[in-house]
């Protein structure tokens, strides 16, 4: 199983934001949509393999994390409005105290950064930075966890959590590229892994 988080740094927290003003009103939830199409979305498919995490940091009620599994999602389609439209249902219908399957395959709770590094400790986490070592030269997991930041990285502390889970920090380059485009390579980079182990 495949594991991407990506943190929404001011993620809003209520369902009350325009559908045309995403990047603006809705604390850049464009940018987690875009990352969910780059994380589950093949040719004409959907990747089962892929887990995508994200825990919404913004006003008024954060946090809000919302977990989104390739295998059960149905109806959801691939462009950055549809997937901002259950994004927001998820919002919405975010229950305090339980688990709430929103949409097929799309869940919502409170759950801290820390509680879900501990929830998936059975996992090997990837800290995506410029600095970290190059992943060619770095064995990955099948059971891979990778974390992102959104337009900002993830905190010290939050560094902090994963490398005390053994984190290890990978790096695509030098150039900093938009989140769902590493996203997107990352998921090419473990295609091609896994067909390479198959031959």
């Amino acid at each position: 199983m495949r594991h991407f988080y990506v943190k929404s740094t001011k993620g809003r927290t209520c369902g009350d934001f325009n559908l045309n003003d995403t990047a603006g009103g809705a604390g850049r939830l464009d940018i987690i949509a875009r990352a969910v199409n780059s994380a589950l979305w093949l040719s004409h498919s959907l990747r089962r393999d892929v887990v995508f995490h994200t825990i919404l940091f913004g006003e008024p009620n954060p946090p809000i994390y919302i977990k989104i599994t390739g295998e059960k999602v149905r109806k959801v389609q691939p462009d950055e409005r549809n997937i901002t439209i259950f994004l927001k249902k998820a919002i919405e219908r975010f229950e305090e105290g339980r688990v709430t399957q929103t949409t097929p395959g799309i869940f919502s709770s409170r759950k801290t950064f820390e509680e879900l590094v501990e929830e998936n400790k059975a996992c090997d986490f990837y800290i995506l930075c410029e600095d970290g070592d190059d992943i060619s030269s770095v064995d990955i997991s099948e059971n891979a966890f990778f974390v992102l930041g959104d337009k900002e990285d993830i905190s010290d502390d939050e560094v902090k959590v994963l490398e005390d889970a053994g984190a290890r920090k990978i790096s695509l380059g030098k150039t900093p590229y938009l989140t769902s485009h590493c996203v997107g390579f990352l998921n090419m980079y473990m295609d091609r892994m896994e067909e390479k182990a198959d031959k």
